[in-house]
């Protein structure tokens, strides 16, 4: 990903420093030079691409793992319940903890519900502001070629 930054940088100084065509406001770059960087951009953009699908998979599969924890520690919480609802003599304290630890379970298996999804759309944010600007800069470097080519 800092490999696509710092292509985008050198595209960004080719285009601040070209040369100045005068009494057009128009700038000359090395075509050669702007399209080698533009075909690197091509190359990472699929690796990038492949480690946003992996970083989804393991959102899903972290999201998946949370709530199959979940599930268990509620499972094992209501087993706890009913063990204790069984004792005669703490009837109403083995009530009051299993409501506790059910409550706590799902307290807790909302929480990792919830951190799981803040971490995922972190990750797909943060690709997609990437990605952007390097649509960005491409149709910049598109258009830059077109107005240099009419000119």
């Amino acid at each position: 990903m800092m490999e696509i930054f710092r292509i985008l940088d050198e595209l960004e100084i080719m285009v601040k420093e070209g040369k100045r065509v005068p009494l057009s406001g128009k700038t000359m770059i090395e075509p050669n030079l702007f399209l080698d960087r533009l075909d690197r951009i091509r190359a990472i953009l699929p690796e990038e691409l492949e480690h946003a699908r992996l970083i989804i998979e393991e959102k899903e599969r972290i999201r998946r793992e949370a709530y199959s924890q979940a599930e268990e520690y509620i499972r094992e919480s209501e087993e706890r319940a009913r063990y204790l609802l069984n004792e005669n003599e703490i009837v109403k304290n083995a009530q009051q903890i299993a409501d506790e630890i059910i409550a706590k379970a799902q307290k807790v298996a909302e929480e990792i519900r919830r951190d799981a999804d803040e971490y995922a759309e972190g990750i797909l944010t943060h690709m997609e502001i990437v990605l952007r600007k390097g649509l960005d800069v491409i149709q910049q470097g598109k258009e830059e070629l077109k107005n240099s080519a009419s000119s």
